[in-house]
């Protein structure tokens, strides 16, 4: 556990933290919303089973995919993940799920590029501009399992 009960959580090819219901950051007021719950280990473990399919459905247009920006869907294992948990107005559960690129994520190699920029991810909910497809959310319905809001960075 860190900080106010953030949970660390870790799997074969992904590696994030839960952040609990009770996280606050002042710099994003959006996190003030009343409407959430701390997702669990079961429920993290039963959509990074469902990722990769689900994400490669609704990536299609691969948006700030070129280049040096990575395909997300051929990438999964190289992102660092933090999760939140919101409930909707009609009373259904999702997750927002953030992705930081890391090519290290799994063996802590600080050398690596965007490894020191992500310090503090264990503590703090982050929010990057632009870095195109090394930064990217999305949104899923836990019930439904239903992949939607796909929000990938732009490029400077």
């Amino acid at each position: 556990m860190i900080g106010q009960s953030i949970s660390l959580i870790e799997g074969k090819e992904f590696r994030g933290v839960i952040f609990p219901s009770s996280y606050k950051n002042t710099s994003y007021n959006w996190l003030e919303d009343k409407n959430r719950f701390t997702p669990t280990k079961e429920e993290i473990l039963l959509f990074e089973k469902k990722l990769h399919d689900k994400v490669k459905l609704i990536n299609k247009r691969r948006l700030n995919q070129k280049g040096k920006c990575p395909v997300i869907h051929n990438n999964l294992q190289k992102y660092i993940r933090q999760y939140l948990g919101f409930i909707d107005e009609s009373g259904k559960k999702y997750l927002i799920i953030n992705f930081l690129w890391s090519s290290s994520s799994l063996h802590e190699k600080p050398n690596k590029e965007y490894y020191n920029e992500l310090g503090d991810w264990k503590k703090n909910w982050q929010v990057w501009f632009d870095g195109c497809s090394h930064f990217w959310n999305v949104k899923y319905y836990l019930e439904s399992e239903t992949l939607f809001d796909l929000q990938v960075n732009g490029s400077a």
